[in-house]
């Protein structure tokens, strides 16, 4: 332990420099997850081979971490991470995967969320920044479906929600977006005080901004970014969802008809078939 700690009070003015502070890492998990369960601990699976299988990975360099690589020394790498390292099923009859989740290096403020399959070649089934914020278990198979928050640094503000199912030896995710920062620099609020999810749907009667606040807000929504708090129009005919109303505004989720056009947070190219959330006036 002696040797890990010395490693990281030397590494320690570098992780100082280089660190710009994540942005709104915590959020209203209710808002994004309907009927998630946040007590991550329970679906956690306690083995003894947890070592012994990250050693594998670690000995075939499959993984991205501080404290790997060629020369390393696998009992020092252990020392430091090995309680972020668990099991978990996503099905009773499943083999176990190996989850890590947290910080991965002395020179990065995010959080990752790592799967791995330990008993074939290519072991990296997801490997994405971000911290695991919920979890359902599916109502008829039982399935674990988790969901993760991808958090921006740096100057950033874009957020992503995922969803993550084992299928087919496979990690498939899904993930939706939404804007904001908690350094005061961007105008807020960003998210209502509850939501509403029901199956039905809505269309689009006209072209319509979607903002990422509740208000019209023309000067300093973004500084050094955007004057505005629009995040971009959305077509007539466009489909959306209202998880709720604050007044004349409903706060949405939009699933296609983006428009094609500017944007100061985003680009239209890579939102045709995402969700994004955001707040857009009434219609009626």
């Amino acid at each position: 332990m002696v040797k890990v700690i010395v490693l990281f009070i030397a590494l320690l003015p570098i992780f100082c420099f280089a660190q710009n502070k994540p942005s709104l890492k915590d959020i209203p998990v209710d808002v994004f997850v309907n009927g998630g369960d946040t007590n991550i601990s329970d679906v956690f699976i306690t083995s003894k081979e947890a070592k012994t299988k990250v050693k594998i990975l670690f000995d075939q360099q499959q993984l991205a971490h501080e404290l790997t690589g060629v020369n390393s020394n696998f009992q020092i790498y252990w020392e430091a991470f090995s309680s972020q390292w668990k099991w978990i099923k996503f099905r009773k009859n499943d083999t176990p995967l190996l989850l890590f989740t947290g910080l991965n290096s002395y020179t990065d403020e995010r959080e990752f969320v790592e799967i791995y399959d330990p008993e074939i070649s290519d072991s990296r089934l997801f490997a994405e920044p971000g911290r695991l914020i919920a979890f359902k278990k599916h109502p008829l198979t039982d399935e674990l479906i988790l969901y993760t928050h991808q958090y921006p640094c740096c100057r950033y503000a874009s957020h992503n929600i995922y969803t993550l199912r084992y299928i087919g030896k496979q990690i498939k995710s899904r993930d939706r977006f939404f804007v904001g920062r908690d350094a005061g620099d961007m105008v807020g609020p960003f998210f209502p005080d509850s939501v509403t999810f029901d199956g039905s749907y809505n269309i689009l009667e006209k072209k319509t901004i979607l903002r990422w606040s509740p208000k019209v807000v023309e000067k300093n929504a973004f500084l050094e970014r955007s004057n505005t708090n629009v995040i971009i129009s959305y077509n007539e005919g466009a489909i959306y969802k209202v998880l709720a109303k604050q007044g004349e505004w409903r706060y949405v989720i939009m699933f296609n008809g983006i428009s094609e056009e500017p944007s100061a947070v985003i680009n239209h190219v890579n939102f045709k078939n995402k969700g994004v959330y955001g707040w857009i006036k009434s219609e009626h």
